[in-house]
């Protein structure tokens, strides 16, 4: 599978990069899959590894360290989206143990207020999973939801495994597993949300397959879309771009996501962390199973679980070509990063938590910018 590749590895070695010491103090716990939003200059970031907590940290304070949020009422929970809409923070779903089962996907809503410093719980519920493997973006007073997993499949496969040994969930995880890529049924409709009105909307169909996981990003009037699973444990290197219009979204596929250093194909990213800065849309991380585009290919369903494939973590940058459409590698990421807050501020991608090999949840805070010819991470 790996295969050193001298061009790319030249491209990388006269990219001016630096890494230098991070600018904002870390998180006082390491929070992965968790949430996060920026209003104004302060970013909020919690739950996930986090447990029910939320953090706070204005970026434009000397020596500012980060503040402790009231407890978030909902619990504990994984996988929640985030999104902010006339200087409110409003969190969805997310997945918790529940009396049915474990992992059971949560199809709620809740709000914090900085100005009371106060959560409340909105009187709404989406039409679909708008949270675990959802992507989230505002823009003019709407929350955009890209992909999500099937809210029924998923919390219906943690109730049968409630209770039932571990030797014997095979019944019910090899069924599964071997599903095709289609009949995990993610969620293919892009939702809005208005909180103004407390009303969601159906923006339109997604036509390349639902995702779970995919990095998503608004410019303007367009919705780009990166990566992304399209069932459990294999990805898709695609990326899309949409606009944005009266009548809901338009879409057309850009080109595909470059081979990473070493590797002769690009398995596709989930959990992938990026965002716009002056030299254009740049994203690195993000997690896979080398081998299971091949194994799929190949007709074997059960691509990632098939002779023990090792979940990945990556940390190539790419960036985005606008105008042609095209991807490029221009660097790399200090370290091997997922499934963290990633939030454009000041020309920079704010980088928040995350995970990285052996699921370690990080604390460290940095930024990630890209000037057309240097990547800087500081």
């Amino acid at each position: 599978m790996k295969l050193a590749k001298l061009a790319l590895f030249t491209a990388i070695a006269t990219t001016a990069f630096a890494a230098q010491a991070g600018q904002y103090p870390d998180l006082p716990v390491g929070i992965k899959s968790g949430t996060g939003a920026l209003i104004g200059d302060t970013v909020y970031v919690g739950l996930g590894s986090g447990g029910d907590k939320f953090f706070a940290l204005n970026l434009k304070e000397k020596d500012g360290q980060w503040k402790e949020l009231p407890a978030f009422p909902g619990g504990a929970r994984n996988q929640p989206v985030s999104a902010v809409v006339d200087g409110k923070l409003y969190v969805f779903g997310g997945m918790q143990k529940t009396d049915v089962a474990a992992n059971q996907i949560i199809n709620d809503v809740h709000v914090y207020n900085p100005a009371d410093n106060t959560w409340t719980k909105v009187k709404t519920r989406s039409p679909r999973s708008a949270s675990v493997g959802a992507s989230a973006i505002a823009k003019d007073g709407k929350i955009y939801f890209v992909g999500g997993v099937n809210h029924e499949i998923w919390n219906g496969l943690f109730q049968d495994l409630e209770g039932v040994e571990k030797e014997k969930q095979g019944m019910y995880l090899d069924p599964y597993f071997n599903l095709r890529h289609q009949d995990f049924f993610f969620n293919s409709d892009i939702l809005s949300y208005e909180p103004a009105t407390n009303t969601w909307r159906n923006e339109g169909y997604f036509p390349y397959s639902g995702r779970a996981g995919a990095a998503v990003a608004v410019k303007g009037d367009k919705l780009l879309v990166v990566n992304g699973e399209i069932k459990a444990g294999l990805r898709t290197d695609t990326t899309e771009l949409g606009t944005l219009g009266k009548n809901g979204v338009t879409w057309k596929q850009l080109g595909k996501l470059p081979a990473p250093k070493g590797y002769t194909e690009q398995e596709g990213l989930a959990g992938g962390m990026g965002g716009y800065t002056k030299g254009g849309y740049i994203v690195t991380g993000g997690a896979n199973f080398p081998g299971a585009r091949a194994n799929y290919a190949k007709g074997i369903n059960d691509a990632h679980r098939t002779g023990g494939l090792k979940k990945t973590f990556h940390n190539a940058v790419y960036s985005l070509d606008e105008k042609k459409g095209t991807w490029k590698v221009v660097g790399e990421y200090p370290i091997n990063i997922a499934y963290g807050v990633a939030l454009p501020y000041d020309n920079k991608v704010l980088m928040v938590g995350g995970e990285t090999d052996g699921g370690k949840a990080l604390t460290e805070v940095k930024t990630m910018s890209f000037d057309g010819k240097s990547l800087k991470v500081e």
